[in-house]
């Protein structure tokens, strides 16, 4: 007997095998991975344009006084000029001797100091005990600092004094930018220093730049001169600026027996700031 088999068929949808992740990463579109580095360029220029303006603005409120001593050097001159006219003193001179001043009524200066008349400079000389830049540092508030070892002034020899450019104005005394101007002087300019009541005046010969490491410019020298050092450029400690000249007026007094005045005992490794 036949047997009919009936098989029935499900019309639902059949089971979908589980699905397994990708073994590829999804990538986002190439338009959006060629923006990522130029955010990344965005970021740092605007970093490094927030960081140029801090410092410019910083730099104004810093270096302010001395900015104004260079700017206003231009529209003074005329005045300082005037004043110098006043006080009988030669802002330069084209003579390899200057005569001692006959004048009798002339008011004797017995303040150790140095005056510069073409950048308006009236400082005391401070005369320095160490060689050490601390103390020169700290001497520097009080006006310009002698160099220890070096000639004294009137003495054959190199006279070697320092002063600031600049200096922080809420610090470093009444003198930190005495001699932000000394750039500006040039052959002929007159040098006046007074010391022990003596009257001496150099003229202005030439200037270099040196590193800080060239410490030959404190060597002595075989005629009476004058080394007015200073840092340059202004604001910066990077390197010195040395103006030197030589004494035109009183002969130089002799050296015998002052010989620990002529030599260096010894020479520093970096020039003082």
């Amino acid at each position: 007997m036949n047997q009919t088999y009936h098989i029935k068929v499900d019309s639902g949808h059949h089971a979908m095998p589980p699905s397994f992740p990708s073994r590829h990463h999804s990538r986002p579109p190439r338009s959006q991975r060629s923006n990522v580095p130029q955010r990344w360029l965005k970021d740092i220029l605007g970093f490094l344009g927030l960081f140029i303006v801090f410092f410019g603005i910083s730099s104004l409120v810093v270096m302010a006084p001395t900015l104004y001593t260079k700017v206003s050097y231009y529209f003074l001159t005329d005045d300082a000029e005037k004043d110098n006219q006043r006080s009988g003193l030669p802002v330069s001179s084209n003579n390899d001797t200057f005569p001692v001043s006959s004048d009798q009524n002339k008011p004797i200066i017995k303040e150790d100091k140095i005056i510069i008349p073409k950048i308006n400079v009236d400082a005391p000389l401070v005369f320095v005990q160490t060689a050490d830049n601390k103390t020169i540092l700290e001497s520097l508030q009080d006006g310009v600092a002698h160099y220890p070892g070096t000639a004294l002034p009137g003495q054959a020899g190199n006279v070697f004094v320092t002063g600031h450019s600049s200096y922080y104005w809420w610090s470093g005394g009444k003198y930190n930018r005495v001699f932000t101007l000394l750039d500006k002087l040039q052959a002929n300019d007159l040098v006046y220093i007074h010391y022990q009541g003596e009257e001496y005046i150099y003229k202005v010969r030439d200037s270099i730049v040196v590193l800080p490491k060239q410490t030959e410019v404190l060597k002595p020298t075989a005629t009476p001169t004058l080394s007015m050092m200073t840092c340059t450029p202004i604001g910066t400690n990077l390197k010195r600026l040395i103006v030197r000249a030589d004494m035109i007026s009183s002969p130089a007094k002799d050296i015998s027996g002052i010989t620990e005045f002529a030599d260096i005992p010894k020479i520093p490794v970096f020039l003082p700031l």
